[in-house]
C-alpha cells in the first residue's frame, strides 16, 4: 500500500512491557512471594518445645549439683575451721548447725555459748547431752546452705537425733579430737551426702550415699 494511503489509518498503541507488579505471574523474571502456612508455624513451635523440654532439665540438674557441692564444701570447711582454731589457739571451738534455716556457724568458745535470740544451745560435754547457757565467743566461720538442700539427720556421738532442736552443737578440742558428728543432707534432686568427723583426728569425711 502506498504511504500516502496510510495517513488516515490510526495506529494502535503497542502494549507496554514494563511490569507494574499487579500481575506478578506475568512479569518476566518475577519470583512470587510465599508466606509461612499455619502448619509450618505449628511444626516450628513443636520443634522448639521439644528442644526446650530436653535442655531445661539438664540445666536445672546442673545448677542443683553445684548447690550440693557447695553445701558439702561449706560443711567440711566449717569442720576444718573449727578444728584448726581449736588446735592453734588451744581453745575449744564449737560448730553450730541450725536445721531450720540451714545456717552454719563456728564459734571460738572463749565464753559460754549463745543460742538464737540470746537463748540456750544444746550440745555434748563428754557423753552427756546438756543445755548450754546464754553467752558467746568470737565467730570464726559462718555459712548458709542452699534452699535446694535439706538436712535429713544430725547426730553427735551417735547418741541422739538432734534435728528437732533449734540448734545443734559439736565441739572441737585443742588436742585435735572432736565430737563424732554425723550430718545427712539431701538435695531436691535426690542426691544424698553424709558428712562425719573422726573423734580421734577431728577431720571431716564425706560419703556419697546416693
Amino acid at each position: 500500500m502506498p504511504l500516502a494511503s496510510c495517513r488516515g489509518v490510526r495506529r494502535t498503541k503497542e502494549p507496554s512491557l514494563r511490569c507494574t507488579g499487579r500481575e506478578p505471574g506475568r512479569c518476566p523474571g518475577h519470583v512470587p512471594r510465599q508466606a509461612f502456612t499455619l502448619i509450618e508455624i505449628m511444626v516450628a513451635i513443636g520443634i522448639i518445645a521439644i528442644i526446650l523440654s530436653i535442655a531445661i532439665p539438664s540445666v536445672y540438674q546442673q545448677m542443683h549439683q553445684d548447690s550440693m557441692r557447695k553445701a558439702v564444701s561449706d560443711l567440711t570447711e566449717a569442720c576444718n575451721a573449727a578444728r584448726s582454731r581449736a588446735v592453734l589457739n588451744g581453745v575449744a571451738t564449737e560448730l553450730r548447725i541450725r536445721p531450720g534455716d540451714r545456717t552454719i556457724n563456728v564459734i571460738e568458745s572463749s565464753a559460754p555459748a549463745t543460742g538464737p535470740g540470746g537463748g540456750p544451745t544444746y550440745g555434748f560435754e563428754g557423753e552427756e547431752f546438756v543445755e548450754k547457757p546464754a553467752g558467746g565467743g568470737s565467730s570464726v566461720f559462718s555459712g548458709k546452705l542452699s534452699d535446694h538442700i535439706f538436712i535429713e539427720f544430725i547426730g553427735v556421738n551417735l547418741i541422739a537425733d538432734l534435728q528437732q532442736l533449734e540448734e545443734m552443737s559439736c565441739m572441737f578440742y585443742p588436742n585435735g579430737t572432736a565430737d563424732e558428728l554425723v550430718v545427712l543432707i539431701r538435695s531436691d534432686q535426690g542426691e544424698v551426702r553424709k558428712i562425719t568427723t573422726d573423734v580421734v583426728t577431728g577431720i571431716a569425711d564425706v560419703e556419697v550415699v546416693k
